[in-house]
């Protein structure tokens, strides 16, 4: 599946020379190109088409993706139409729906409001001639970061979501139709663990604690673009009590680089080590080289042993690309 609001050509050639399963046509323009170059290649693409379902899913505004007013996806209101003109293509094929409402959410309601819009769309789409076979509802089922949220299981999610479509199939006679799920976070996201490195301590008498990291808002930008929380812990003081009330401040040149704020750990030292739980998802995807320092190393941990997956990197790393004019 490749996805993204705004793929280039080239994007577009290498997957479809490469025979990717489905290409997610996000508006009409990529559909336009889309056409061009499978005409071109003389070689035919699966699509689905990314519709925008206009569900608010009551979670943070920065990651939700299927309100009206969003960057991602065609309008419902536009999506049948959308159908109509792929259909007339000659190498292009309309296989079915995707869409996603948004991340971290725990209300199961906004999902079946999902399937029961995709299901529709299926049954005016059928009334057109264009049969689809391939309902994708994306992601979006949360994880509890800060051991503070009701987490609804997966086989209670899939349960629910499965039953509904089962029962929209047979009210709108829509026949086979294989239903996609994208739980990716919701699997991932308790497998990863950071572990930093404790710098310095700072105390602003009657205001706050410091404790300062060796990362920060480079391997996790979540807290500072949209107030994620975590939960944490002095991995080599597991043991003892938490006592003191921290402000986990990350190394990069801006005052909004905290990780955690205002949170008890137990009391810190220079050289120890901060655990942050449930990093699995998303650190090293959205990791940066943010004032020029290194991302560091990934390391599996399996049955008692340890491996370097993802090397540490190196200011040597950092530079290879760099080129000097020849005429300085």
């Amino acid at each position: 599946y490749l996805h993204g609001n705004n793929k280039t050509e080239k994007e577009l050639i290498d997957a479809i020379t490469s025979n990717i399963g489905r290409i997610v046509v996000d508006n009409l323009d990529e559909l336009t190109l889309l056409d061009k170059i499978s005409t071109k290649l003389k070689k035919e693409v699966n699509i689905l088409f990314r519709m925008n379902p206009g569900i608010d899913a009551h979670t943070h505004e920065f990651i939700q993706t299927g309100q009206i007013d969003s960057k991602f996806g065609i309008s419902k209101d536009e999506i049948l139409e959308a159908i109509k003109i792929a259909d007339k293509m000659r190498y292009i094929s309309v296989v079915g729906l995707h869409s996603h409402i948004g991340s971290q959410i725990f209300d199961v309601d906004p999902f079946l409001a999902e399937i029961d819009l995709l299901a529709d769309m299926a049954s005016q789409s059928l009334a057109m001639g264009v049969s689809l076979k391939e309902l994708d509802m994306g992601g979006g089922i949360g994880i509890d970061y800060s051991g503070a949220e009701q987490i609804l299981s997966i086989d209670n999610f899939a349960q629910k979501i499965s039953d509904r479509l089962k029962l929209k199939i047979k009210e709108l006679n829509l026949g086979d139709i294989k239903l996609i799920l994208e739980p990716g976070r919701s699997i991932v996201g308790n497998a990863g663990v950071t572990i930093y490195k404790v710098g310095g301590i700072k105390e602003i008498k009657g205001i706050r604690k410091y404790l300062s990291v060796d990362g920060g808002m480079s391997d996790n930008p979540r807290p500072i673009l949209y107030g994620a929380k975590y939960e944490a812990v002095i991995g080599n003081k597991a043991s003892q009590e938490k006592n003191t009330v921290y402000t986990v401040a990350g190394r990069f040149c801006e005052s909004g680089d905290k990780l955690i704020t205002d949170y008890k750990l137990q009391t810190a030292g220079p050289s120890d080590l901060l655990c942050v739980f449930a990093t699995g998802a998303y650190n090293y995807s959205m990791a940066s080289n943010y004032n020029r320092v290194p991302r560091p190393a990934m390391v599996l941990v399996n049955n008692g042993n340890a491996s370097v997956i993802v090397k540490r990197e190196s200011y040597d790393d950092l530079i290879q690309l760099d080129v000097i004019p020849a005429k300085l």
